[in-house]
């Protein structure tokens, strides 16, 4: 006779047991958690180096164009920072805390709305053409739609269960943020669409959603709005010559060839949502689906293809990221009604979350190569005992995007000031070296110096940066060329 287990192990194992889709998920969030703390210098790279020396210099946040949706990803570093702790251990809860939000909003539509497929969608957001965006850590577009995707479950929730006391609540704060982010108005008209052909019964809670998104974006386009979002609006000028051959242009080409070599899963999830919709007969889902993401795409080739510079990386692929939001709510919302065996959906998900994951890690090879180089530098102005250098772009190495490297006076104070605020460097990178030809007042001892601007040296906070007060030195007119030479090839 075979022994029954206690009563209470019976309780236990039925209580921790997980369904094959939640332990892929969770191995998901897990790996993306590590993955944030590993290559966490690798992100210290453009705009978020910039974003973590303001967070320091301001001793809590900071917040450009009045895209209020940043706090969220600075709570830990500003925490970090008020706590003084030390540097490396501000970067590290920076890249920790821009993870943390899309696997905590997972997290809250797993036990909170119990609604996994929707944690589905926000990991695939992570993942999914991701490549070149992971090392991209300030996207406020992106956490955009995290927040939109999240505030999706919250509507389903409220249609399913009646609760509509929490969905009010939430519509007073998410929508508003929402307005207050990067740019949204398309990603959150085209969400109030899908949500009518979905269901049309749920009228009133998109009405709601309109209504406080709509304030919000109202009070922004009257009173908020930066002169930076301004300039890099859609404008008639661009729209005007718009053919066919945009489509075939180089820009367009660099991002068919990009996600051929390097994101060939967001073609197989559009095609699979696209299956998986038909199969519930939501055509007009498909419609607005495909309508919406080459619509999206072609708003960017309209704003950005320039016939000769523009080509595709991390700016852009931030850019197309509300494509992939429609993508991956169009493959979730399929893939919950598709009758199939649990195990067999897992199985699919979990393809996809490997192939991506893997992609990303192997993204990180041009951010070792870039920080090797850079390394390089701030080995010779140990050596020169120099905290302030200028050099060359001419001597960045063959496949690095030499205008990439505005940021490289963050970047290198951010990197040296790791090992200690007495280790402190900054090399500004310019296009030429001719002293007639450098706007910034490089000669100046007390002025930091980056690409287009500088501020008063005495607003970097000693415990962590010390440059001293000398004024930069032109690497070029202190080393030989064969010294710059070399260290572009090493």
């Amino acid at each position: 006779m075979v022994k029954m287990l206690p009563s209470k192990v019976n309780f236990v194992l039925k209580t921790y047991r997980i369904s094959p889709l939640h332990a892929v998920l969770y191995g998901c969030m897990l790996v993306l958690l590590a993955f944030s703390l590993y290559y966490y210098k690798l992100r210290i790279f453009s705009d978020t180096a910039g974003c973590l020396t303001d967070i320091v210099r301001n001793d809590g946040f900071t917040m450009g164009h009045n895209r209020f949706i940043c706090f969220i990803n600075q709570l830990l570093p500003a925490a970090f920072v008020r706590a003084h702790a030390w540097m490396k251990a501000i970067v590290m809860a920076y890249s920790f805390n821009h993870m943390l939000v899309p696997v905590g909003l997972a997290l809250l539509c797993m036990h909170w709305l119990k609604r996994p497929y929707h944690a589905l969608a926000l990991l695939l957001q992570v993942v999914l053409m991701n490549v070149l965006l992971f090392y991209y850590a300030i996207s406020e577009l992106q956490m955009g739609l995290f927040l939109l995707l999240f505030y999706d479950a919250v509507a389903d929730h409220a249609l399913e269960t009646g609760r509509w006391k929490t969905f009010g609540i939430l519509s007073l704060l998410i929508p508003p943020v929402l307005a207050f982010s990067h740019p949204m108005i398309l990603a959150f008209t085209g969400w109030l669409c899908y949500r009518l052909l979905k269901d049309k019964s749920d009228y009133r809670n998109t009405a709601i959603a309109a209504a406080c998104f709509f304030a919000g974006f109202l009070i922004k386009k009257t009173r908020f709005t930066s002169f930076y979002e301004m300039e890099r609006g859609l404008t008639w000028e661009k729209v005007r010559p718009f053919g066919l051959n945009y489509l075939d242009g180089p820009f367009a080409h660099s991002v068919y060839e990009y996600i051929l070599k390097e994101t060939f899963m967001v073609p197989l999830v559009l095609l699979c949502s696209i299956i998986l919709l038909a199969r519930l007969r939501k055509y007009t889902l498909i419609g607005l689906m495909l309508v919406l993401v080459v619509g999206i795409f072609t708003l960017i080739v309209i704003n950005f293809e320039n016939w000769e510079s523009h080509y595709y990386d991390q700016y852009y692929e931030h850019m197309i990221q509300p494509a992939v939001f429609f993508i991956v709510l169009g493959f979730s919302y399929g893939l919950l009604r598709f009758p199939g065996r649990v195990w067999l959906k897992a199985g699919a998900v979990a393809i996809i979350f490997i192939i991506s994951l893997a992609k990303i890690s192997s993204g990180s090879e041009q951010h070792v190569a870039r920080q090797r180089w850079m390394y390089g530098y701030l080995e010779l102005m140990d050596k020169l005992q120099l905290k302030k250098a200028v050099v060359g772009r001419i001597w960045i190495p063959e496949g690095m995007v030499r205008g990439s490297f505005w940021s490289s006076s963050w970047e290198s104070l951010i990197l040296s000031s790791l090992e200690g605020p007495e280790h402190s460097k900054t090399l500004f990178m310019v296009w030429d070296t001719d002293t007639a030809r450098i706007h910034e007042p490089i000669e100046a001892t007390d002025e930091f110096v980056t690409d287009g601007w500088s501020f008063k040296q005495n607003t970097l906070p000693t415990p962590y940066f010390q440059l001293g007060s000398k004024p930069y030195v032109i690497l070029e007119q202190v080393v030989p060329d064969t010294v710059l030479e070399h260290l572009r090839w090493k």
